[in-house]
This record gives structure tokens, C-alpha cells and sequence, in this order.
């Protein structure tokens, strides 16, 4: 790590460390929170946190209003997840995951990452209801997030060695604190989040940014730090529901994302990421806010579609169960309305020919139906993507 890039006053120390090698060189250590300092009063920044609360309020407001938005929003979340890998270098698609969600078959490998990083997160949205964003929870997601890493990566415990994030000590951008600091580190991260009296974005802002500059798992942490956005939020009752992810917008501009981190530590620049989080935040709300109307009025026109005398009660459940999981086969279908085989199948038919299923090909040596507009109203842009 160039110590040379870290210009006074710069938000931490850099301190002495040797590599699993021997080699010598610094590693960076934040200081503690709150942090000293900052220009809240700026002009953009006080636009920029009105926006996003705004856009914040109408999201909360709509999703209030929905019954079970949990369930419209549970394929977006397999959209955060999506994403939230992608920056980190796994790649998946909306489509394969729901096949390999509905088929029940052994996934791979960057499938298994996506999913665990779902159901890790539909663990932490029912558990901030009994404890705060902080070691405990971090801990038990990262054991279901990483439980099927190499047990290097010490699943739901903090790491106990130095990480570099790059080749090597010297030629590495950033070097996270060493191990025996991350215990302390986040038990004032904790601390901050419960206690401090600050607008609560900017304060989120300044906890993610301490949460990867600390980086207290061997893998994991990006995941982690960014699932914990969501979630924070839930916990304070800022939003009733977790229906913000803000994991598109840091992919979008993953470059500056990255600087905007790094340029905290090494100059101070604050304000700058403080900016870009909540022009994140305000940009993600818009999004939520429209993909859900969207979702919610194609419900509806689905469930106009099988109206009528002789509609029955498991087309409606077979299309509301789409918004879970947007595939299905005709077994699976036998499995939810509790039907026979032939009756599943007839309920099926009865879908595609609405156009609302469309067979894809054979899947894992079986046939599969999609939802290929609830995947195409989560995953295509809804909003101007230049506004940044």
C-alpha cells in the first residue's frame, strides 16, 4: 500500500504489518466514530439528503399500503442478491436462478452464492425485530452467506489474519485494519449506530463506509456491508418493509463506488461519499417505488385474466406464488395447490395460454414454465440511469 496516497488529515493511521510471507508493509486503520469534521451544512449535500429522504417517505408510504409487499418484493431481493455478487464477480441471471430455485437441483456454484445471500437476508429481515444491526447479527448472517466456503473464510467469525486486497503489501491499493483491531473496530460501529443523534441516511453512509474500510471477514464483507443498508433501515422503522436495495446502483457505478471508499481514508473526503451514497439512496427509492407499481398492476392484470365463473382459487395462487419464484413445473405446481398431477398440468396450460407462462427449454433434463415478464418488470432500467 502507497503510503503516499494518504494525505492529512486523513481519517485513521496507518500502522506497521508483515504478510502470511514475511513481507513488510501498512495496513490502514479508521478511527473510531463518530467522525470529526464534516461539512454537513454544504448546499448539495443538504439537496441531496432532502431527495433521499423524500423519495424514501413515498416508497415506505406505497409499500404500507400493499398486503404482504414481502412477497412482490421477494424476487427483487433475488435481483439485490444478483447484483449485490455481480460486484464481487459472480454472475447469475434472474431466469437461471428461479429455474434453479424451482427445480430443487444442485446449483452451481455462483447460483448457491446468490441464493445463500437470499435467504440470509429473509433471515436478517425477521431477526432485527429481536436484535440490532451489530456483532451478533453480522456474525449469523455472514455463517449462512458464506456457508459454503472453504473453511478459511471462518464462517460467521471475524477474521484472526491480515487480508490484503490485491497481489501483495506493497503493490495493494488498500489494506485493511489488521485482525486484532476488528473486534474493538466494530463494537464502536455498533456503539455509533445505536447511540449517535444524526440524520439517519448520513449516518448509514458513515456505518457502511467504517464497515468495509474495516473489512472484519476474510470474504463476505461487500455482501454483508450492503445487506446491512436494507436492514439497518428496517430495524430504525425507517422503512416498514425492506424494499430498498441499493446493491444496482453501487454495480452501475462500481468504479466510482470504489473510489468514493477509498478516497475517504486516504484524503478525508467525507462529504464526497456521503454525496454519492445519497444520490444512491434517492436514485434506488425512485426505482423501488416504480418497479413496485409495476408489479403490483401486473398482478392484477394477471389475476383479470383467469377472472371469471370458473376460475378457481389455484390459478390465483399459482400466479401469486410467480412473484416468489417467477418459474415453475408441473410437479411443483401438484406440490402448491395440493392437486393431482393431470389437475396441476390443466392449471398450467391454463397460464400459458393467458400468456402468462411460456415454456422454457428443458432444465435439468425436465420441463420448466417461466414468468418472463415479472423477470423482464424486475430486471429491465425503469429509471434515467444518467442521473447521477
Amino acid at each position: 500500500m502507497d503510503r503516499s496516497q494518504f494525505k492529512a488529515p486523513f481519517p485513521g493511521t496507518l500502522v506497521a504489518v508483515v504478510d502470511a510471507n514475511g513481507a513488510p508493509g501498512h495496513a490502514f486503520v479508521p478511527l473510531v466514530l463518530p467522525p470529526k469534521d464534516i461539512d454537513l451544512g454544504r448546499a448539495d449535500l443538504r439537496l441531496a439528503l432532502s431527495e433521499a429522504d423524500q423519495h424514501i417517505a413515498r416508497l415506505d408510504a406505497l409499500a404500507s399500503q400493499l398486503e404482504k409487499p414481502e412477497d412482490l418484493f421477494h424476487s427483487y431481493v433475488r435481483r439485490e442478491a444478483q447484483l449485490s455478487s455481480a460486484i464481487e464477480g459472480t454472475h447469475t441471471t434472474l431466469a437461471g436462478l428461479a429455474l434453479a430455485e424451482a427445480s430443487q437441483k444442485e446449483q452451481t456454484s455462483d447460483e448457491r452464492e446468490v441464493l445463500n445471500y437470499v435467504e440470509a437476508f429473509s433471515y436478517g429481515r425477521t431477526r432485527v425485530a429481536e436484535t440490532s444491526v451489530g456483532t451478533t447479527l453480522f456474525n449469523e448472517l455472514h455463517s449462512i452467506l458464506m456457508r459454503d466456503a472453504d473453511t478459511r473464510v471462518r464462517p460467521g467469525q471475524f477474521r484472526d489474519c491480515l487480508v490484503v486486497l490485491g497481489r501483495d503489501l506493497a503493490t495493494s491499493r488498500f489494506v485493511p485494519p489488521p485482525e486484532y483491531e476488528v473486534g474493538p473496530l466494530i463494537d464502536n460501529l455498533q456503539h455509533y449506530l445505536k447511540t449517535e443523534r444524526e440524520a439517519a441516511l448520513v449516518k448509514l453512509a458513515i456505518a457502511h463506509y467504517q464497515f468495509e474500510t474495516i473489512h472484519p471477514y476474510r470474504d463476505g464483507n461487500g455482501r454483508l456491508g450492503r445487506m446491512m443498508i436494507s436492514l439497518w433501515l428496517q430495524e430504525q422503522r425507517i422503512l416498514s418493509a425492506p424494499v430498498l436495495y441499493i446493491s444496482a446502483y453501487f454495480e452501475r457505478y462500481r468504479h466510482e463506488y470504489y473510489d468514493a471508499l477509498f478516497n475517504v481514508s486516504a484524503t478525508g473526503a467525507w462529504e464526497e461519499w456521503i454525496l454519492f451514497f445519497l444520490r444512491g439512496v434517492a436514485q434506488q427509492a425512485r426505482d423501488a417505488t416504480q418497479r413496485m407499481r409495476r408489479l403490483v398492476a401486473l398482478r392484477h392484470e394477471y389475476h383479470r385474466r383467469v377472472s371469471g365463473p370458473r376460475a378457481s382459487h389455484g390459478l390465483i395462487q399459482l400466479i401469486d406464488d410467480l412473484f416468489i419464484i417467477p418459474a415453475c413445473s408441473v410437479p411443483g405446481a401438484s406440490r402448491v395447490l395440493n392437486v393431482s398431477y393431470n389437475a396441476a398440468r390443466e392449471s398450467v396450460r391454463k397460464l400459458e395460454t393467458a400468456g402468462i407462462l411460456a415454456r422454457s427449454e428443458p432444465y435439468a433434463g425436465k420441463n420448466y414454465w417461466v414468468a418472463a415478464e415479472i423477470i423482464r418488470t424486475l430486471d429491465e432500467p425503469l429509471i434515467d440511469e444518467s442521473a447521477h
